[in-house]
């Protein structure tokens, strides 16, 4: 539980100050989001609990290259940011932020040194590789905000092409959900920066992916979600059932938004164990027809944002009576569906 209080702490800490970034570069960086940021607390949650794997020498390299890669980007972002008031530039060097402490997170589990210590000032790198890139990238993005914007593109273009090649040579699988996700959110900011261009009558011309590679990224409007090793998007609620007596129904607020009253019953299974069953907001149903002492059979799940922030509860999908007949089905929640199609 000890990584679960760290993911919360971090978490906490962000929400606190509603930002990412360091200080001295805070203005820069717009509100987090907490719904957003705990989705993405759920990525660090699930590779904490990973076991080590052992590391080979090419591993190695590319985590401490994509922990500076990371950086340049937040650092040519934040840069651009102060001479253009879009707000493309700020949001995405959240994001960076963010994609730094992922690879941080697997270099402290792998006791590797981190190339950044010392080097956590804007436009400070290890690598002079790195150091030469991020002068180049300013100098370029400062002659007009559409050479800003192609500088944009063309960073997230590097960190694709440098994400593949990581993985090429990895197989642990904590490192290839990291590598998977970073990607998967590089591609969305590729479509950002090229969607802006493209307002500025501006076609965009890749450097370091293929014309073909650029035009299937474009051809998808967004990724949403987290994603498993393999690149696919990650059914991160596995199916709850519960099965017992309803001991109580009641009225709670919203564990997110406190001013939305839900319905809910305490269910106790044969084992003696109470489980507090979301059903759905007060406004949506102002009644329910289920009263303590009847048997019932829940199918449901625990959202992400449940789980890292510690929440026992369940959210259901669907409630069945002790012969089977279905009482409320909600199956018109996202979640719930992708877990019919995956039971049948």
């Amino acid at each position: 539980m000890k990584d679960l209080k760290t993911v919360k702490k971090f978490i906490a800490s962000m929400l606190g100050v509603g930002m990412f970034l360091s200080v001295g570069v805070n203005k820069a960086v717009s509100k987090v989001k907490p719904r957003a940021l705990k989705r993405e607390a759920y990525v660090v949650y699930l590779v904490k609990r990973l076991p080590k794997e052992n590391l080979s020498k090419e591993e190695t390299q590319y985590l401490i290259k994509m922990r500076e890669e990371e950086k340049l980007a937040r650092d040519v972002y934040l840069t651009l940011a102060k001479d253009y008031r879009l707000p493309i530039f700020r949001h995405i060097a959240r994001s960076e932020r963010f994609h730094m402490y992922l690879i941080g997170v697997l270099l402290r589990k792998y006791d590797i040194a981190d190339p950044l210590k010392g080097n956590k000032k804007v436009g400070s790198f290890k690598s002079e590789e790195f150091k030469k890139l991020y002068e180049e990238l300013v100098a370029q993005g400062k002659k007009s905000l559409v050479d800003a914007l192609k500088v944009g593109a063309t960073v997230e273009e590097l960190d694709i092409k440098d994400l593949k090649d990581a993985l090429k040579v990895t197989d642990n699988r904590d490192i290839r959900i990291v590598y998977q996700n970073l990607m998967k959110a590089s591609r969305n900011h590729l479509r950002a920066f090229v969607r802006v261009l493209k307002r500025y009558g501006i076609n965009y011309e890749p450097k370091y992916i293929s014309a073909e590679e650029l035009k299937a990224i474009l051809s998808v409007k967004h990724e949403a979600g987290a994603y498993n090793a393999k690149g696919r998007p990650y059914v991160l609620s596995a199916p709850v059932k519960v099965e017992g007596v309803v001991e109580k129904v009641k009225q709670v607020p919203g564990f997110a938004r406190k001013k939305i009253v839900w319905w809910a019953i305490d269910v106790k299974d044969a084992e003696g164990k109470v489980h507090e069953v979301r059903l759905i907001p007060k406004w949506v149903y102002g009644n329910i027809n289920i009263k303590p002492g009847q048997h019932v059979k829940i199918i449901g799940y625990q959202p992400p944002y449940w789980i890292v922030s510690g929440i026992n509860a369940v959210m259901a999908c669907k409630v069945e009576d002790a012969s089977g007949k279905v009482i409320y089905d909600f199956s018109f929640r996202k979640v719930c569906k992708r877990i019919e199609n995956s039971t049948k």
